[in-house]
């Protein structure tokens, strides 16, 4: 998923401000009211004001080219990290996992109710040659996402769909 202007911005300060989805410049001033109290020298005040206390997204925005910024910072007793991630931080796999939804079908006679694999995508269940995919038991529904996740992951990319 390739990242575009308008998307959020999610921010963090470990232990002072939990991941939060906001637009790029609400983001870096959530993370300037949740740092600018804390008892940092003033060369990493300054650092973190240019960051986040200007209002300024361009900086910021140039440092996440990789489409994450670790910012560390050093209390007198401890380290904390600030974290910015383009979009809402989940990874390209979580997205892709979460793309499936395992469906008990209803029950038909004899049939005690069948397995299937949701896209939704599209809001239909998952087909090969043409066949709707079904399982007697919901692990092994579960399953076939997993292999879709693994497949994924060694061909370097999010996966892709069983031809629908």
């Amino acid at each position: 998923m390739g990242w575009t202007a308008d998307e959020d911005w999610t921010v963090s300060v470990e232990r002072h401000l939990d991941p939060t989805p906001l637009p790029p410049a609400a983001a870096l001033t959530a993370v300037w009211q949740a740092v600018r109290g804390l008892d940092v020298g003033d060369q990493q005040y300054a650092a973190l004001r240019y960051l986040f206390g200007t209002g300024a997204t361009e900086t910021v925005e140039a440092a996440l080219d990789g489409g994450q910024l670790d910012f560390p910072v050093v209390l007198p007793d401890s380290r904390i990290m600030i974290r910015v991630r383009r979009g809402d931080g989940r990874t390209a796999r979580q997205r892709h996992g979460e793309r499936y939804r395992v469906v008990q079908q209803p029950r038909q006679g004899r049939n005690p109710g069948l397995w299937t694999v949701e896209d939704t995508a599209t809001g239909e269940p998952v087909r090969e040659d043409g066949h709707v995919l079904r399982w007697g038991i919901e692990s092994s529904a579960q399953s076939w996402i997993s292999r879709q996740l693994a497949r994924g992951d060694y061909q370097g990319k999010a996966g892709h769909a069983a031809a629908s």
